[in-house]
């Protein structure tokens, strides 16, 4: 009788924290734009930094913000990749309708 308690008690104990760990995931969970991820596929993923940021991510996180306009920074994207960038950008505003003009 004495282990059913100790095994209930930890149920009840792993119930409580597992509710409180999806309220937390809820509650501060990082909202992403969908738009990061197809654009970062589309980058050389070589992360050299010749566009001044660390890696390729970050640059089309810029690219996002708003803080770079000129996908010339990135001196290893080949021009298909630039005019597929740009397609992709035209064609995908941002939540509020926003759409980013960029330029090569």
């Amino acid at each position: 009788m004495q282990y059913l308690w100790g095994v209930v008690i930890l149920l009840v104990i792993g119930t409580l924290l597992g509710l409180l760990l999806a309220v937390a995931n809820k509650a501060f969970s990082v909202k992403e734009d969908p738009r990061l991820e197809p654009l970062t596929e589309m980058m050389p993923g070589i992360n050299c930094g010749t566009c001044g940021y660390p890696g390729c991510k970050e640059l089309v996180v810029a690219l996002l913000k708003g803080e770079v306009k000129n996908l010339g920074q990135c001196r290893p994207l080949r021009p298909e990749a630039k005019a597929k960038i740009k397609e992709f950008l035209e064609n995908n505003p941002d939540e509020e309708g926003n759409i980013l003009k960029v330029q090569g």
